[in-house]
């Protein structure tokens, strides 16, 4: 049997292209924060991010038979380098209590070539040499990140943003 086709998505205006770069000892978290926090950002995109860190820290899907998706996240993963920084994008929005929050995904080489890749874990990313990014500003858009009912994850709900 052939499962319904769903989705949930609102029509945005693009707004501003900021440019960074997150300097050596800064967590990759905490720095794009910084910058949404420097420049007045509340909602955006994460199109490009690369560069090294010192130590790649994640989180992954595994199997648990308890939840609805049987589904969790495992116990956070840390690599150290250094690490090639391959590529990053993400979600940049709210959460329940009104704070900016990061959803960021990524993908680091180690010195052997060996390919690590995850969700990214705030406070566990310091970077090595540099992170150079680009933030697309959604301005339009309000994004809510919190539990979903349906998923037991937090998720970010899209909706226009009211003026």
């Amino acid at each position: 049997m052939k499962e319904e086709v769903r989705t949930s998505s609102v029509e945005c205006k693009g707004g501003r292209l900021i440019v960074g770069r997150i300097l050596p000892g800064t967590d990759l978290i905490e720095g794009v924060l910084k910058i949404c926090k420097k420049h007045g950002l509340e909602s955006g995109s994460i199109d490009v991010m690369l560069g090294s860190l010192r130590k790649f820290t994640f989180v992954y899907a595994v199997k648990d038979e308890t939840k609805k998706l049987k589904t969790r996240y495992c116990e956070p993963v840390s690599v150290e380098g250094p690490l090639e920084f391959l590529c990053g994008n993400g979600i940049i929005g709210k959460d329940g209590r009104g704070e900016v929050v990061v959803h960021l995904h990524g993908i680091v080489s180690d010195e052997r070539r060996k390919i690590h890749a995850g969700h990214i874990v705030k406070g566990g990313n310091p970077v090595l040499a540099t992170i150079e990014l680009v933030i697309r500003e959604l301005p339009d858009i309000e994004r809510r990140r919190e539990l979903d009912e349906e998923t037991e994850f937090p998720l970010f709900r899209f909706s226009r943003k009211r003026s």
